[in-house]
């Protein structure tokens, strides 16, 4: 039914056991691996043989038994996708941007006329994220970080990155708990850990080549504090920052603060400097707080801070009204919990709770 075609099935996803996602920070910072961004989609295999392109979903027909072909929905991606060389297969996801999946159902899931007509104003788009062969060359064998760059080389190479219904995903390398906490806390989908070294391996899900981080767990803890700003600004905006502190040297040689200035000031004086400060620490504003819960003796136990959504808004209010957050419960979202050492990994405050009372937050049951 399609000539020429090898209908390649999707590589599964893996996911960490349930109880092991402590393992997550050990994976990051191991080098084995490299983050993509996951987009809320589908997975759809773009394929160019010598005769014909097709764009097959990882879904089989029932009427056909065959995985269902649906080019002829997204004629402006078959299109722009034609400057392939023949025998060529590249992954990626339909999606919507702002979207969801059920989003791309309402053009994927139709008959093609009914497809176009709802692009007319606002094409779906293909996010590349892999490669499985080009000209004619298997590269399933090869590691996925060295498909990676022949992915990105074809996308220069041909120039994709001129239609804005294209995306090219983008390989992260370094500090990658960082990038998983921002991506979920901005609302992302996740991310994909892929092994640097690990085949494609079309219909299967082995263990430990592809890591999904999908979700950020949820906690509610106790404020039990704050922690003030870093004194020293350590940008590098030095040219055009706002924010200064004057210090005069006194008989000992101890610098001491005079005061604070916005914008610079020069200072010709020997016995007098002027340094650069943080903007939170010029405003004298606390900058996180201090979280914790009860254990079976009742005693409030510190268990970490959290800096990651608090807006400055919330900074200024919670430095000059403390007793409003003191002691309140706050729902937390966090990359990871360790649950055997009590530990949160890139927690993001989430909302004050004013419906539960902050003796509720007992360290065994939160950590069970």
């Amino acid at each position: 039914m399609y000539p020429e075609a090898k209908m390649i099935d999707a590589m599964k996803v893996w996911k960490l056991p349930a109880g092991k996602e402590s393992m997550l920070s050990e994976i990051c910072q191991s080098g084995d691996y490299f983050l993509e961004e996951k987009i809320d989609g589908y997975w759809y295999e773009y394929e160019k043989t010598d005769n014909y392109s097709y764009l097959f979903s990882r879904n089989t027909s029932t009427t056909t038994g065959l995985l269902s072909e649906k080019g002829a929905n997204v004629p402006h991606i078959m299109k722009a996708l034609d400057c392939m060389p023949k025998n060529t297969i590249l992954i990626g996801e339909i999606y919507y941007p702002g979207g969801t999946s059920k989003t791309v159902t309402t053009v994927m899931g139709c008959l093609p006329e009914l497809a176009i007509k709802r692009q007319e104003n606002n094409p779906i788009h293909y996010y590349l994220h892999d490669i499985i062969e080009y000209d004619n060359i298997n590269l399933s064998n090869l590691g996925a970080e060295d498909r990676y760059k022949i992915l990105a080389g074809v996308w220069n190479k041909h120039n994709l990155s001129q239609y804005d219904f294209l995306r090219l995903a983008q390989k992260v390398d370094e500090n990658l708990e960082e990038e998983i906490s921002r991506i979920l806390k901005s609302g992302g989908e996740g991310v994909v850990l892929k092994k640097k070294d690990y085949p494609y391996a079309p219909g299967k899900r082995p263990a430990w080549s592809t890591v999904k981080v999908k979700q950020m767990d949820s906690i509610d803890l106790v404020c039990m504090g704050f922690c003030p700003p870093t004194k020293e600004y350590t940008g590098k905006e030095l040219d055009t920052w706002e924010y200064w502190v004057i210090e005069k040297q006194n008989e000992n040689g101890v610098w001491v603060e005079q005061e604070k200035v916005c914008p610079y000031k020069a200072i010709r004086s020997p016995e007098y400097r002027t340094l650069p400060i943080s903007r939170y620490y010029f405003y004298g504003w606390n900058t996180a707080i201090k979280v914790g819960a009860y254990d079976n003796q009742g005693e409030l136990i510190e268990l970490g801070t959290v800096s990651s959504g608090l807006t400055d808004d919330m900074k200024r209010d919670m430095t000059e009204n403390p007793q409003n957050y003191l002691n309140k419960v706050v729902s937390l979202d966090c990359m990871s919990i360790d649950k055997k050492e009590h530990t949160l990994r890139h927690p993001v405050l989430k909302a004050w709770r004013a419906d539960k009372d902050a003796r509720d937050c007992i360290i065994d049951e939160i950590f069970q």
